[in-house]
């Protein structure tokens, strides 16, 4: 499906045990550039299909799942060095 790249394991982590959410939505955000959102989240919603990778569960969208297959999920800088979730 996808990857986790080693920095946002390492801030998942992060923010997962500080957080308590047991789940990483992973959901893609209404505009003509296709940018990812990333939250924690409780509990599955209706039409979201779990899938774990490295001892994370996501929570993902079934119509969104295309747009991540053969991806790397990564915490990288932006242009202004302010760190962010991408899809690369």
């Amino acid at each position: 499906m996808f990857t986790v790249s080693d920095a946002a394991k390492a801030e998942l982590a992060n923010r997962l045990q500080s957080a308590g959410p047991r789940f990483v939505r992973l959901r893609m955000r209404d505009s003509c550039l296709l940018s990812l959102k990333l939250t924690l989240d409780e509990s599955p919603q209706p039409g979201d299909r779990e899938i774990p990778i490295d001892g994370f569960s996501f929570l993902l969208n079934e119509g969104e799942l295309h747009y991540l297959r053969g991806k790397t999920l990564d915490y990288i800088p932006d242009q202004t060095g302010f760190r962010q979730f991408e899809m690369v």
